[in-house]
């Protein structure tokens, strides 16, 4: 029991585990890890292509980004080889599309309004709000050592909206954590999914692409404007990004420990810092840089510390469960990570 304890609260002995695992060679980690940070560069690509479209209203891009992503949905069948329409558990579906709508369209309101980089470090709001959500929806205790990532995870929330300067925190950064609250709403439906052995991620793509779509077509309420020109690259881009970064996640999940996965997902943070940088000429204040450090630290607190056994986190006890378990559990692995990072 000593030894299985320190191996949960201990960030760093897990990841060596990860990497050390049997089932893992050193080709597949190699390709795990540059397939996970394509999917970290494509989800970036996808957030400056939002921020190129700024005339165009958030609405309309939620429109749009459902729009292109439900043409490509036969793609990501074929790649999946799911079925993207079974008609089961439709409520619960619905659900998890328009929170991943939701969170969807609060994301690109924040960005309207703040730099990429802030905008990014309160999406990782997710896991703050997954951990309250979780003991009331899941029936899951939450184990006193989670309290203080949740607790430097508020830190750092106040430093980047800046809570004590009232020009800095604005109705974008209420915006920015709206889209977290939906996003962990969102996962939270996923894994009442995944406990009702539900399989399908490629049908939990499909029904955000539907309600994208409708929560952008029922918001927009005729004020419609028609892209033009280049405009119509960026909205293109900004489905296909997205749809690229899943599958690259999708390939991730498949090559190395999912641990090892959540871990570099944190390079989406420094990519659009950099592209905000770049692009337009955004610079991070030391607020943000404090407080991005301090809900990155808190989040990753939170998933060392979240009410998982060390078998399934690791893989390192994986040779006593049988070839047929294996089989049934790695497809609810993958929804419950892949389509975490679809909205």
């Amino acid at each position: 029991m000593m030894y299985r304890y320190k191996v949960k609260h201990n960030p760093f002995r897990r990841l060596k585990m990860a990497f050390k695992s049997r089932k893992r060679t050193r080709g597949n980690i190699f390709l795990g890890v540059v397939t996970t940070i394509l999917a970290s560069l494509s989800f970036t690509a996808m957030s400056a292509c939002a921020k190129a479209l700024a005339p165009i209203s958030s609405e309309e891009m939620t429109f749009f980004r459902g729009l292109v992503g439900l043409i490509f949905i036969p793609l990501l069948t074929l790649q999946t080889k799911e079925p993207f329409f079974t008609g089961k558990y439709k409520f619960m579906l619905s659900l998890r599309g328009f929170f991943g709508s939701a969170a969807l369209l609060f994301y690109f309101l924040s960005i309207e309004g703040m730099t990429l980089g802030d905008s990014q470090i309160l999406s990782q709001l997710a896991a703050f709000f997954m951990c309250i959500l979780s003991p009331i929806f899941l029936k899951e205790k939450l184990p006193k050592e989670a309290i203080p990532g949740l607790v430097v995870i508020a830190l750092g929330t106040l430093c980047v909206v800046q809570i004590w300067n009232f020009d800095s925190f604005n109705v974008y950064a209420l915006f920015g954590i709206g889209g977290g609250f939906f996003s962990a709403a969102a996962y939270i439906v996923i894994s009442m999914l995944a406990e009702r052995d539900f399989k399908s991620n490629t049908e939990i793509v499909f029904y955000f692409q539907i309600f994208s779509i409708a929560v952008g077509a029922a918001l927009m309420k005729g004020s419609f404007t028609m892209p033009e020109g280049i405009q119509w690259v960026w909205l293109i881009g900004l489905g296909l990004f997205a749809l690229s970064a899943q599958m690259f996640m999708t390939w991730a999940f498949q090559h190395v420990n999912s641990l090892i996965v959540s871990f570099l997902m944190y390079s989406e943070i420094l990519f659009h810092v950099l592209f905000g940088w770049y692009f337009w000429d955004e610079i991070l204040t030391w607020a943000s840089w404090l407080g991005g450090t301090l809900i990155v630290l808190g989040s990753i607190m939170l998933m060392v510390f979240k009410p998982k056994s060390i078998d399934n986190d690791t893989h390192h006890h994986e040779d006593r469960i049988s070839k047929q378990k294996r089989k049934e559990e790695r497809p609810a692995e993958n929804i419950a990570l892949d389509t975490e990072r679809s909205i």
